[in-house]
Formats: C-alpha cells, structure tokens, sequence
C-alpha cells in the first residue's frame, strides 16, 4: 500500500468537497504535502534567501516534501473558495523552506497529497450516514448532490442536464446568471442551486498567471464572499464530469 493518497482522489471516492476533507485533516493535526511527479528528475522551484538582490532559484529532486504549516492554512484557505492554485506554497527540504513559484492550472506533476494511514482516521462520509436507510431500497442509480460548495451543485446540475463543455456552462454563469460586478447586496438576484440560495456577482480575480475573468458569491445568511475564477470553475468543472461518466460506468 502506498505511503500517500492523493488528496483530491481521496475527496472524490468519499463523494465531498476537496475543502472539507483537507480541513478536517488539519483540524486533526494531519500533514499536507506536496508532491513532485512528471518526467523530469529536478523541478525548478525557489527561495525566500537573497544573493546578490535576488531570489535563489533552486532545483529540487522529484518526491513528497511537508508543506509548512503557514502554507497549510492557506491550501485549506485557497480550496475554501474553489482555487486549486499551488503557486507560493511553501514546503520543507531538510532544514531548508523552499517556495513554488509558479504552477500552471493545467499542470499535473505537483499535486497535495496525505498520509495514507490519516485518511483511514477521517468520520464516516456524510452520504454513508444520510443514505444508509435508503441504500436497500433504490434499483435505480440516481445523482444525489451532497457538495458543500453551491457552485459545485450548479455544475452538478448542469452535467445532469447534458451539458459537457464547461467554457460554455461557465459563460452561462457569468454572464447570463451572476449580477454585475458594481452591484452592492441589496441590489442582487437571490438565486437557487440545489438546496442552497445565493447571490452572485461578477468579479475579476489574479491568478498565479494573470488576471482571470471570475464569480463571487455569497450564500444567503453567510456574511462573507467567496471567489471562483475562470480557470478555477473549469478544473471543478473537468473532475466533476469525469465523476459522472465513472458513475454511469458502474455497474446498477
């Protein structure tokens, strides 16, 4: 058995969001690490040390390394609003901090990844408890939407509905459905996904790239904003539709 689980896979087999596994993992004092795949055998990375006025770049051997515990926090930060970016995490090789500086959303060599042994610790999974009365009683497979994030269940729905091509789902949601950016509160649409009521703007968002065309929303009686750029919707977007086609795969 391997040593470590890769922590998006982990939340997508327990069927929750990403934000709620990692942050019962931490809250129970588990390690989040990042870890160095791909073909190359050193991946260019950073320090926060100066030489000569500048930053030293450093070449670090592909592997698993322990976040700090600063970077930790802002990992289940970053997943709290949907964003998946890597860039800036500090992480631990030997007695030396070394930070990423840029990771492309696209880039699969540098993933979070958790001890296996961690995850055996997590509580039953929600559904498990919520539909353990039901579970003998269903022939047929149905999509039950047990996602924290309302987002999540607007993709959801709209993969439910046939729709594939999250660029266009995305353009459906900023421009047609989220209010604009300049509207305060008071002014805004209640909208409906799911069980969960929001309001939603739109918004612009800096990424580890540029800045990226986004959403804010606000569920209704929670005081705060959260944020999903565009490239941020699209990767929830491409697990949640290769969720689905697993899903339909399986046996009924």
């Amino acid at each position: 058995m391997s040593k470590y689980l890769n922590l998006e896979e982990v939340a997508l087999q327990r069927g929750e969001d990403i934000f709620n596994v990692s942050r019962i993992l931490t809250k129970n004092g588990s390690k989040l690490f990042l870890n160095f795949v791909g073909d190359n055998e050193f991946i260019l990375c950073i320090t926060d040390k100066m030489i000569e006025g500048h930053h030293h770049l450093f070449q670090v051997k592909k592997g698993t390394y322990p976040m700090t515990l600063k970077s930790q926090h802002e990992c289940v930060q970053r997943l709290s609003n949907a964003n998946y970016d890597l860039s800036d995490l500090s992480f631990m090789v030997n007695k030396d901090e070394i930070r990423l500086k840029s990771v492309d959303d696209e880039d699969r060599s540098v993933t979070v990844v958790i001890y296996t042994e961690d995850v055996a610790k997590l509580p039953p999974r929600l559904h498990q408890i919520e539909g353990a009365i039901e579970a003998g009683n269903k022939s047929t497979h149905k999509r039950k939407f047990f996602k924290i994030s309302p987002i999540s269940i607007f993709i959801d729905e709209q993969i439910s509905n046939g729709k594939i091509e999250w660029q266009k789902v995305w353009s459906e949601l900023r421009e047609k459905i989220a209010d604009d950016k300049n509207k305060q509160i008071e002014e805004m649409n209640l909208h409906t996904f799911g069980e969960k009521s929001l309001f939603i703007r739109r918004s612009i968002k800096q990424t580890s790239i540029k800045l990226d065309h986004a959403i804010e929303y606000q569920e209704d009686g929670i005081p705060t904003f959260k944020t999903v750029s565009r490239q941020s919707f699209g990767r929830m977007f491409r697990k949640a539709l290769k969720k689905s086609r697993t899903l339909s795969d399986s046996p009924k």
